[in-house]
Parts: C-alpha cells; structure tokens; sequence
C-alpha cells in the first residue's frame, strides 16, 4: 500500500467518527431535551456542541490534508480562515450569512459526509484501473483541504464570536434603563458577530427583560423598544405579542421611531400562531404556538404589558 492511500486513511476515519458522533449527539440531544428544543436551550444549550464537532472535523481534515499540499495552499487557507474570521466584526451582513452557512452545515453536512463516504467505499471497490487514483488524487486532497478551511472559518468563527462575547445580560444592580439598552446592543451585536449560536445568551436577556417588565420599570419609549427588540428574537408568541404591543406603544410617543419593529413584530406574532403576515417581513418556517422559554411571568399581561406604567401611552 503507498504512502498516499494511508496519508488518506485519516480523512475516511474522521468522516465516519464525524458521523457517528453527530447521530450520537441528536439522539442524545432529543433525550436530553425530551423533545423539547426550548428546554434544551435553557438546562444548558448543548446545540453549541454541534459548532464545536464540526469545528474539530474541519481541524482533523486539515491537520490530515496539509502536509501533503505546497506552502502556497497553506498560506492561501490561512489567509481565507483569518478573513471570513475578520470579516464578522467588521461587515454585519457578512456575518449574518456566514452564520446561516453555519447552521446549514450543521443540519446537511453529516449527509454531505455520509455520501462522500459511500462513494469512497463504491470507488475503491469498484471503480477498476480508471478511478483507483481518485480518492488520493491531489486535487482530491485539496479540495478536501478548502472544505476543512472554511468549515473551521465559517463554523469556528462563531464558536470563536461566542467566546469573545461580553456577557449577554449587565449586572441586575443596574439602572433599568442602562440595562435594557445593554441587553439590547448585545441582541443586535450577536448577531452581527455570530454569538447568536449559543441559543442561552438569548434566553438570559429575554429573561431579565421579562423580569423587568414584570416589576414596572420599563417606563419610558427607548426601553419599550429595546425590550421589544430583545422580545422579537424569543421563542413563542406570548414573547412576540409582547414585542409588538412594546413596539407599537414606543412607536406611538414622540420620542421614537419605530415602525419597521411594530411590522417585524407584528408578522412574527402572526406567523408563531399560524396566521398570515401582514407586511411580509419574515422568511423560513417558525414553529408553531411553541413554549415558552423562558416562560412569561403570571403577573405579566400580555395583552397589556405597560398597563402599571403611569405614562404608558
């Protein structure tokens, strides 16, 4: 056997431990949870498991594939690695997509890479004089390579963005309104660095905003519309109609402007309860009339949420 076919023996093993560990990790996931993604999220979010799997496989590929590439592919890969990297604090829209390219992964890549394995086991058994070569040919190995480089860039780098996170909520003993304008800024700044992935930061701030909500000290426009924001990425509609009523009572002071939240929320709202949108400002599937987590306060009215504040509008 030559030294290319064993160089390759590496890839074939990672692909089917890669696998192997992504079934184990959804059957282990669906018994955590109960079936309940919602809980998962708040015992302890073990979805960011998922980044950080594929992360290694993409670091095992390289590690395989490398050493038999020029220091050219080497220093292309890096280059594209640190750039996709760079380019979530620096272009939000990049980011946004470079993190949707993550979650694809995470969903089709295992099928990508049973297939890949398949037809590896198909060409080496038959595929004869004319195909032998393939799976250790060097545009093989290369193309394997420019695969583990943007996996480890694309899904890394929102591990990465996740560790370099400020914490997701301030500390309790905070003004109300400094707190709800920091939990804000940290909702829209996940999102522009890829953090969003660690689904917990999401469930801390919709939590604290419910919290206070609940106490009445959401009092002015600026904070109906940081909590409403915050609320919009939640997770059942009793967290969107929140949204929308915060947006629609900040939008109706002569303080602030916000009318694409009060449409943004309002669709969502709709689309969480199986109802038509009105503006047409959502895309995708939403599950439908799903729980709530974090859960809404009994002492919260939903369809009145500023109903104590004495000058709520």
């Amino acid at each position: 056997m030559n030294s290319t076919t064993l160089a390759q023996r590496p890839a074939l093993t990672a692909a089917v431990g890669y696998v192997c560990l992504h079934v184990a990790l959804v059957f282990g996931s669906v018994a955590v949870a109960d079936g309940d993604t919602g809980s998962l999220v708040a015992a302890g979010g073990l979805s960011i498991v998922y980044y950080l799997l594929i992360t290694a496989f993409g670091m095992v590929l390289l590690a395989v594939t490398a050493p038999s590439l020029s220091r050219g592919w080497w220093i292309g890969g890096c280059t594209t690695a640190v750039a996709l990297v760079a380019m979530r604090y620096v272009f939000g829209t990049a980011a946004g997509i470079l993190t949707i390219m993550a979650l694809f992964a995470i969903v089709f890549l295992p099928y990508v890479v049973a297939a890949s394995i398949l037809a590896r086991l198909l060409v080496s058994r038959f595929g004869g004089d004319r195909l032998s070569d393939l799976p250790t040919h060097h545009l093989t190995r290369a193309g394997v390579f420019v695969a583990g480089v943007f996996l480890v860039a694309m899904v890394g780098g929102s591990v990465l963005a996740v560790v370099a996170a400020p914490p997701a909520v301030p500390a309790e003993d905070w003004p109300a309104d400094q707190q709800l304008n920091y939990i804000e800024r940290t909702d829209q700044r996940d999102r522009e660095t890829g953090a969003v992935i660690d689904r917990r930061r999401d469930y801390r701030r919709a939590e604290r905003v419910l919290s206070l909500l609940t106490a009445g000290k959401a009092d002015a426009p600026e904070e109906w519309l940081d909590a409403a924001i915050v609320l919009h990425h939640g997770t059942c509609p009793e967290h969107f109609e929140l949204a929308n009523r915060l947006a629609v009572a900040a939008n109706e002071s002569a303080a602030v402007t916000a009318t694409d939240w009060v449409r943004l929320t309002y669709d969502r709202w709709q689309v969480s309860m199986g109802e038509p949108q009105r503006y047409s400002t959502q895309t995708g599937t939403r599950p439908v009339n799903a729980a709530c987590h974090p859960p809404v306060p009994a002492a919260l009215n939903v369809s009145a949420p500023l109903a104590g504040v004495s000058n709520a509008v």
